[in-house]
């Protein structure tokens, strides 16, 4: 769960269980998508969980955000993270052989064009992995939150940017070691009387 003890830095703080949970799917994305001693893009670094598994994994992790605060916290950490936008991102083309996106595309009015900017800094044959919620009971309680995603809107998206599916899948199967993507599971998941959340994961491979 987010600890509520900053109001300010809440929103991207975690303990607990789900934090444990966090590590674990982090770890396995890295493992499983991105090549040994590789380069590896984190946008919307946030605190650097996910810098913090590239680290343990032996990959180079880099870092962007928006927020200097989020920066400072990841430098802190002993991680490499530098200011800048999803859709202005300060590295050369063909930097990186992976480039990740947590948590981003739900944020933002205009997913293709931040798709083709995330595409620009990946090299040939890198994998492009980006995970965002579906339209779970409890979405549009974040006032940031722009749109949901769904496996068919982010086959279409793939279409749009030119790059082949690799995974798709609910981030729960995912970490089942198996590929779920039917648009039927999130619509079961809510009628939970609690959010369990339907957390989409996929990974494109640009051609």
């Amino acid at each position: 769960m987010r600890t509520r003890n900053d109001p300010v830095r809440a929103y991207n703080r975690y303990s607990g269980p789900f934090a444990r949970a966090r590590g674990v799917y982090f770890r396995k994305v890295v493992q499983r998508f991105t090549p040994p001693a590789g380069a590896v893009l984190d946008v919307g670094c946030g605190q650097g969980d996910f810098l913090t598994a590239c680290r343990a994994l032996g990959r180079h992790g880099i870092g962007v955000d928006r927020d200097a605060a989020w920066i400072a916290a990841c430098r802190d950490r002993g991680l490499e993270a530098r200011p800048g936008a999803a859709d202005a991102l300060p590295f050369d083309e063909r930097t990186f052989d992976a480039v990740f996106a947590q948590s981003v595309l739900e944020h933002v009015v205009d997913p293709l064009a931040v798709g083709r900017e995330m595409l620009r800094v990946l090299r040939p044959g890198g994998c492009l992995i980006l995970s965002c919620p579906t339209p779970g009971s409890a979405f549009w309680d974040d006032p940031t939150h722009v749109r949901p995603w769904t496996p068919a809107s982010f086959r279409t998206l793939c279409e749009m940017l030119s790059v082949e599916v690799v995974h798709l899948s609910y981030v729960f199967a995912f970490l089942l070691g198996i590929e779920l993507s039917s648009s039927v599971v999130y619509r079961l998941l809510n009628l939970f009387p609690v959010p369990l959340g339907s957390n989409l994961i996929l990974v494109a491979r640009k051609p």
